[in-house]
């Protein structure tokens, strides 16, 4: 991760922005069925979303010129704990760690002021908890319990030692189990034109243990979800 050491000039970004903060026009965004308020001057928010695996509110931003954003958000979607004790956001602008100022601490919600300069495209904000899921949750979940069957069948298939069809088995087998979700528009009939050659070289790197169980998983439900390939 790369650091932009300047909390002196963010605090007097802070300090002159906060004077001027009366010109932004409140504004708020559902997130996750959780109001989010935000204030923003010098510029505008397009979106923001909750990345739960990663315990992070990303917001993207378009900017007219250096400015403040002024964003409540609530506990129960986002917050940071350490101890039962509440600790500091990570805060990153394109990448960069930032300092911010906290102007409230509620039961309820927690109230940030995030400078930016003109050009900047991004906030992440990042904690420890999300959607009342903590970190250490997160990290204990357990990685997916594939049977070897399906992973020797990929492995087979890659070498064009089985057909198309056999494989296509395997993944109907994670779909029916749950171990891949896929949306149901998107689910057909399959045939040798609907599997591209190039995903035989995930499956043999996936058999060879190159790459994880989740990486394989990802990459499949990929090309089903986008009509890539057709299970």
């Amino acid at each position: 991760m790369t650091f932009k050491f300047f909390a002196c000039t963010v605090f007097v970004m802070l300090f002159l922005l906060f004077f001027a903060f009366s010109y932004a026009y409140a504004e708020s965004q559902i997130i996750e069925e959780y109001t989010v308020d935000y204030e923003i001057d010098g510029g505008k928010v397009l979106s923001i979303e909750l990345d739960s695996d990663f315990i992070e509110l990303i917001i993207d931003i378009v900017t007219t010129d250096d400015g403040i954003l002024e964003i409540s958000i609530p506990r129960e979607l986002l917050d940071a704990k350490f101890d039962n004790e509440d600790d500091v956001f990570f805060v990153l602008v394109d990448g960069f760690l930032t300092e911010y100022l906290e102007l409230t601490n509620g039961d309820d919600s927690r109230t940030i002021l995030v400078p930016f300069f003109s050009g900047d495209s991004q906030i992440e904000i990042i904690g420890t908890d999300a959607l009342d899921i903590g970190l250490d949750e997160i990290i204990s979940r357990p990685e997916l319990q594939i049977p070897s069957w399906v992973k020797s069948n990929a492995g087979w298939w890659a070498a064009g030692q089985i057909s198309d069809s056999d494989f296509v088995l395997g993944i109907q087998f994670l779909i029916a189990e749950g171990v891949m979700t896929i949306p149901p528009t998107e689910s057909g009939t399959s045939s040798s034109q609907d599997i591209p050659n190039w995903i035989r070289n995930n499956a043999e790197w996936w058999s060879n243990d190159q790459i994880t169980d989740s990486d394989f998983v990802s990459g499949i439900q990929y090309l089903i979800s986008n009509g890539i390939m057709k299970i």
